[in-house]
């Protein structure tokens, strides 16, 4: 990593590392959930959040020309953000189940199935209940992305269009998405973050 430079607009030298945010996932999952479930789940989203770190630090840059000019080739780029909401889906999907199951009191052991309409129920309701983020909306922006490129059947979907992944159609609502989620437990995110939007 290289000092930072305050001269830059802002520094995406700088990205936390999984374990940073093992204190905000422990801090967003219900308490009554099971330790082993717990441990998994944070397990899973440190991970998951390390990653989008790293893209984010490679968007940002390029979506908002900081440099004065593009800075990744741009089928990458649209490539990223798509890796970028599937990362957003894996953590409110997470988070979600996490919410929805603690709501119908299941400590989550028997390792259920927790359905995307429940969970996104679930992770409005804790993080944006009177609908004022639009983090509904910002969430199915986030599932019809990860959803493009997910398939059941060769060959049964559109061909896709690949500016539907640029940066304010995608990238943007998908951060956006996680704000809610962030702010709940500001305290716990890590001091060095692309994520959080300031």
């Amino acid at each position: 990593m290289s000092e930072f430079d305050p001269a830059r607009h802002r520094s995406f030298d700088y990205v936390s590392a999984s374990n940073d945010w093992v204190p905000w996932v422990s801090a967003s999952i219900p308490g009554s959930l099971d330790l082993q479930v717990r441990r998994r789940i944070e397990s899973n989203l440190k991970h998951i959040l390390a990653g989008l770190e790293m893209k984010a630090g490679l968007i940002i840059p390029h979506g908002e020309r900081l440099a004065g000019r593009e800075v990744l080739y741009e089928p990458y780029f649209q490539s990223l953000i798509f890796e970028f909401c599937v990362g957003v889906y894996s953590v409110c999907e997470g988070i979600g189940s996490a919410h929805h199951l603690h709501n119908i009191g299941d400590d989550g052991s028997a390792g259920p199935r927790v359905s995307r309409a429940r969970w996104t129920d679930a992770l409005v309701a804790e993080y944006d209940p009177a609908d004022v983020l639009s983090l509904r909306e910002r969430v199915e922006i986030v599932q019809d992305k990860r959803d493009r490129l997910h398939q059941d059947s060769l060959g049964a979907r559109d061909d896709i269009d690949w500016h539907s992944f640029g940066y304010a159609q995608a990238f943007v609502p998908a951060r956006q998405a996680l704000q809610p989620l962030l702010q709940a437990e500001i305290g716990d995110v890590p001091a060095t973050t692309n994520l959080l939007i300031r």
